[in-house]
């Protein structure tokens, strides 16, 4: 029997997964959690075949947490499942350990080929993150601005292009404000933006 794990913080998300799963699977345990913390609880507690994580999670440092995870379990079996651009995100987080990278708004048959893909110990790209490395590859080295960012300037990215404030996201980092404001004006640097409209666009269009 398969033993999963979904976290994520939208309940139609999960029931989605759930009759996705269980349509693929004629046994199936699937635990569920909505941030974080219970999703640490979940892992810290259990071994599971696959665990389907969102990175945007209310509360939820997903750097720290994917660390945790993988130093518990160095094998542990990670989709990312998100509303973040494939094309901005999925290089870096693919680079940390997890087993594919996929938008919430893929059809339900790639987000099945990704679940089945992962379970039999292969790594899952999109076609569409397939088709961006291909015009990498042809159009030369740093072609993805976004490529420039740490994992952590990405992370912070995405919480200010979510309407989140300084203070915000150092709380939900546990870091200091300072440490926050210095990672913003990096990203903004390194960006060529000076303001979040301009960082909101950049990342829309990709």
């Amino acid at each position: 029997m398969k033993k999963i794990l979904i976290a994520d913080d939208h309940n139609i998300v999960r029931t989605g997964l759930i009759f996705l799963l269980k349509g693929e699977f004629m046994q199936v345990e699937i635990d569920e959690c909505r941030d974080g913390n219970s999703t640490w609880e979940k892992i810290e507690a259990s071994e599971y075949d696959l665990a389907i994580l969102d990175i945007s999670m209310p509360s939820t440092d997903s750097l720290a947490l994917l660390k945790k995870i993988f130093t518990l379990r160095p094998d542990q079996k990670v989709l990312i499942l998100t509303m973040n651009s494939e094309e901005v995100y999925a290089k870096k987080y693919l680079q940390l350990g997890v087993k594919g990278f996929i938008n919430k708004e893929a059809p339900p048959s790639e987000i099945r080929k990704a679940i089945v893909n992962i379970l039999n110990n292969k790594k899952y790209i999109s076609s569409r993150m397939k088709d961006a490395l291909t015009r990498e590859v042809l159009e030369g080295e740093g072609h993805n601005v976004f490529d420039s960012l740490s994992p952590r300037e990405l992370e912070i990215m995405n919480h200010l292009i979510d309407g989140k404030n300084v203070s915000e996201i150092a709380a939900i980092l546990s870091v200091h404000i300072s440490t926050i404001s210095t990672h913003k004006a990096k990203i903004m640097q390194k960006l060529g933006v000076s303001n979040i409209i301009e960082l909101s666009k950049m990342a829309q269009m990709f």
